[in-house]
């Protein structure tokens, strides 16, 4: 895609730019249920992106055969919390109606906590929708949910609530805790921190800093508070001894 860009070209759907296998299947079965006059065709669908090819992805979208799919298409870089108060304002329905889906959870370049703290249900999706099952786990879940804000359902299908007065720690930011777990022969533990309810976070001693190769129930330690890339989940990282 960079050589394509510093060539002023446009990628072509298909060869330079996929749509995940899921995704597919799922426009399809959406296209397919609104045609015969099925339960989809009450439900609009959006799309909000953060991306700086701002033109790239409206070609795509036409490139694709699926812009018509979508009531309402909010693409401009800056901040998802504005997408999504566009959104609303647009289309005139509550967060608590919505539901969105997004591979980046926290963090700075997070999507998910930010757009959840609006009231929408977001689904963690760190390898996109790449099956069918991601995306009707995340109908079901949404389903069930009690319209909570803050609400997160994250990739293995659990559900995560983000205190109401808890917005977190920027990526960046040092904050501490106390060892309340750990398991000496595996290496790992949890760590409690924040204000009251926040959820547990896992700490493994391979992001411990200098001479910290080890912990134990009671520690007080500080910490930066990250994602892991396999799971997709928050952990503790760069782990020392506070004080």
């Amino acid at each position: 895609l960079r050589k394509i860009a510093r060539q002023n070209g446009t990628p072509k759907a298909g060869l330079d730019v996929e749509l995940f296998p899921g995704t597919k299947q799922v426009l399809e079965q959406i296209r397919t249920d609104r045609e015969n006059g099925g339960e989809w065709s009450n439900v609009r669908l959006a799309v909000a992106s953060r991306t700086k090819s701002v033109d790239w992805a409206h070609n795509l979208l036409d490139q694709f055969g699926i812009r018509d799919l979508f009531h309402h298409v909010e693409i401009f870089p800056g901040d998802k919390q504005k997408h999504f108060r566009n959104l609303q304002e647009a289309s005139g329905i509550p967060y608590e109606k919505m539901l969105f889906f997004d591979d980046a959870r926290d963090g700075r370049y997070g999507n998910c906590v930010p757009v959840s703290q609006l009231g929408v249900l977001a689904a963690h999706t760190p390898g996109g929708i790449y099956t069918e099952a991601v995306f009707h786990t995340a109908i079901e879940k949404y389903k069930e949910w009690d319209g909570q804000a803050g609400t997160i359902i994250e990739h293995d299908g659990t559900v995560t609530k983000l205190p109401a007065d808890e917005d977190g720690p920027a990526s960046n930011e040092r904050v501490t805790g106390k060892v309340v777990k750990f398991f000496e022969d595996r290496g790992f533990g949890f760590i409690r921190y924040g204000k009251r309810g926040t959820k547990d976070l896992f700490v493994h001693v391979r992001n411990c800093k200098g001479n910290v190769d080890f912990l134990e129930v009671g520690d007080e330690i500080s910490f930066l508070v990250g994602t892991d890339r396999k799971t997709g989940k928050m952990m503790a990282m760069d782990v020392e001894r506070a004080g």
